[in-house]
């Protein structure tokens, strides 16, 4: 049974990871269904090889295996990353690895039946793409500082190079790969807040 989420909202990582480890229903279902929701059925239907899978059951496998032992695997987050990066790679790893497991067994991943998907068009999936490009521009218009923003279009939209982009802004490589990196996470998090 889904629990109603009016006004529940985690404002940190740290907030959201305590209720999780004392086994709060909402925090769960805020997880799972909510907040990350988009990224979960991404990662599940990339591990299944881009097929639509059926996103209850691999989420049910999904929370046993972060909730088994004392929710250890949970316990091991470093909260020095974003959670979303955390939960990303996690998450993926899992569907993967149940994946090869179903098929080392002989078994297929739960996949969705063509029945339960609506029809689309090539209009449909056109429409996708400018409303996910649509909230990608307006992420990105939200990056701050500017130079962050600024850096990140430079190397993954204009496809230059570290060094150029570096010396245009006086500053090392490495520092460089250090903003993309934080900027990446920032975007991400705007991202899921898109849903």
């Amino acid at each position: 049974m889904r629990l109603p989420l009016h006004n529940y909202n985690y404002q940190s990582d740290a907030r959201l990871v305590a209720d999780l480890l004392a086994n709060n229903e909402q925090a769960v279902q805020y997880l799972l269904y909510e907040q990350y929701n988009p990224l979960l059925k991404h990662n599940a239907q990339k591990a299944a090889g881009g097929k639509p899978v059926e996103y209850d059951d691999l989420v049910q496998e999904l929370y046993l295996y972060l909730s088994a032992n004392n929710w250890d695997k949970l316990r091991r987050y470093d909260a020095r990353q974003p959670f979303v990066n955390w939960f990303s790679v996690v998450s993926y790893r899992f569907f993967k690895d149940f994946s090869r497991s179903m098929i080392d067994s002989g078994q297929q991943m739960p996949i969705s039946s063509m029945n339960d998907q609506p029809e689309s068009s090539p209009d449909d999936a056109m429409t996708m793409t400018g409303t996910i490009l649509m909230d990608i521009r307006a992420a990105l218009a939200k990056l701050w500082p500017p130079r962050d923003r600024q850096v990140l279009e430079a190397l993954l939209l204009h496809d230059e190079t570290p060094e150029d982009v570096a010396s245009r802004y006086n500053i090392s490589v490495d520092n460089l790969y250090n903003i993309k990196r934080r900027t990446l996470a920032k975007l991400a998090q705007l991202l899921i807040a898109y849903k």
